[in-house]
């Protein structure tokens, strides 16, 4: 009882010596989140309500506070904060589909019909609020459009620099470009498969959605493109992909 009076009292206090606009109200959880806005209504011994800048509303009962402060409004990170600005990091898997372009494509040399595109690891990790490295581990095939001839079969490891902007408390946007070697299989049509490595190159964009203290949404985009040289069949093919994928990651601190 003397804990809620002293939040209630407190609160009450906070909003009239600091009322100035640059001060924000700052809720402390007892799960870990952090609720920055204005408290705009509070129950005797039962719970407040505070409006966040984005007009979210949220109700908490006395019993899940910690604590109540009164903080100077440092920028626009205000709202349902979750401890996003200790988590920097992501790391998890993604799947979609591989559509391909230019000579790749089936109505050209390639033969390539849309397949699957798989990230079996996107890792990326801020240095800073806005730079950051990335790396992707994935593999990809397209069928081919001859009946009865294996996909093109194709992967690799991707790292390049990472670019984040938030755009607002749970969603970031984010830049990647990187560079990294493709394997790719060559069907066999008569002679065998054959493999070749090759130098590739990737550039992405991603929207991370922060879904909650741990765990994120991904939702990429992707253009790739390698040459590889078939020795065995004398002759190189241009693979260039546009892939779209759906992922979860992990948010690592």
């Amino acid at each position: 009882m003397k804990k809620y009076l002293a939040l209630i009292l407190f609160a009450l206090i906070a909003s009239v010596s600091f009322g100035q606009k640059n001060y924000q109200d700052v809720v402390y959880l007892k799960n870990g989140s952090i609720i920055r806005g204005v408290i705009i209504e509070l129950v005797l011994n039962k719970s407040i309500k505070i409006e966040t800048a984005d007009r979210s509303v949220f109700v908490f009962q006395l019993d899940e506070i910690e604590r109540i402060t009164k903080e100077q409004f440092v920028g626009k990170r205000s709202g349902f904060d979750s401890n996003s600005e200790k988590r920097k990091g992501f790391i998890g898997p993604s799947i979609g589909i591989s559509i391909p372009i230019g000579d790749f494509a089936s109505k050209s040399g390639g033969l390539a019909k849309t397949g699957v595109h798989l990230n079996l690891i996107n890792l990326g990790n801020l240095f800073s609020n806005n730079l950051g490295v990335s790396v992707t581990w994935f593999g990809a095939a397209n069928p081919i459009d001859i009946e009865g001839i294996d996909p093109w079969a194709y992967g690799g490891l991707m790292v390049g620099p990472l670019v984040s902007f938030p755009v607002d408390e749970k969603v970031e946007w984010n830049f990647r470009p990187m560079i990294g070697y493709s394997v790719t299989t060559f069907p066999d049509v008569g002679r065998g498969t054959d493999n070749a490595s090759s130098f590739a190159f990737n550039i992405g964009t991603m929207l991370k959605i922060n879904v909650g203290e741990k765990v994120s949404l991904l939702l990429s985009a992707d253009y790739f493109s390698t040459k590889p040289e078939f020795k065995k069949y004398g002759f190189e093919q241009r693979i260039s992909t546009v892939s779209l994928a759906f992922g979860i990651a992990y948010r690592l601190k």
